[in-house]
């Protein structure tokens, strides 16, 4: 039986399959492409095309038009009719309606701060420049900027001179545009033009 078998495939061997192949039709290509897939339907993680095989591929029953399709979709969309409601809405409300709880606005009082009535009368005796001076020991750096910080302690009286006025700031203004033509520059390097010794390409508009 196995050297019947055998005896068999011995004629296949000499079989030209590049012959053979060009022999088929392309219908008869498309079975054997199709034949041969290996599918996996049991891999859900698999797109659907090596799942299971083609079936899509038919003859076109008639003429194709865009518009009559959309037009024809239209027209059934419009003429469909929803159906109805088991039980219809009557619109009654039930249950008791949501109402936030009002919570109570908490004030808050201000405090007030009593000093020893000879630091008051001190305080409200003092000068800007005094209080500064207090502000600087006392580490309120808000209420002296670095350069008066540096000109109270670096002038001969070591008080602080115009404490109350805004230390004025100088405005900034924006870069000019970059005249550099970028292709002349290029084509400099790719010449090697000694006279290039430095390309800034910042700012270029």
């Amino acid at each position: 039986m196995a050297l019947s078998f055998k005896k068999d495939l011995e004629k296949y061997k000499e079989i030209d399959e590049d012959e053979l192949l060009n022999n088929l039709s392309e219908q008869e290509l498309k079975q054997l492409e199709t034949a041969l897939e290996e599918m996996d339907p049991e891999n859900a993680l698999l797109p659907a095309s090596m799942r299971q095989k083609d079936h899509t591929v038919k003859a076109a029953t008639g003429p194709y038009s865009r518009e009559k399709l959309l037009s024809f979709l239209e027209k059934e969309a419009l003429e469909y009719k929803d159906r109805d409601d088991v039980v219809s809405f009557s619109g009654e409300r039930k249950g008791k309606a949501f109402v936030p709880k009002q919570r109570p606005i908490e004030s808050r009082q201000e405090e007030v701060t009593t000093l020893d009535p000879e630091l008051e009368e001190a305080l409200s005796s003092a000068t800007d420049t005094e209080l500064c001076d207090l502000a600087a020991i006392l580490g309120v750096h808000t209420l002296v900027t670095s350069t008066q910080s540096y000109d109270g302690t670096s002038s001969k009286d070591g008080g602080y001179n115009n404490v109350v006025m805004g230390e004025k700031m100088n405005p900034v203004f924006d870069e000019p545009p970059n005249p550099t033509n970028v292709d002349d520059t290029l084509q400099r390097i790719k010449n090697n033009d000694a006279a290039l010794t430095e390309v800034n390409l910042n700012n270029i508009k």
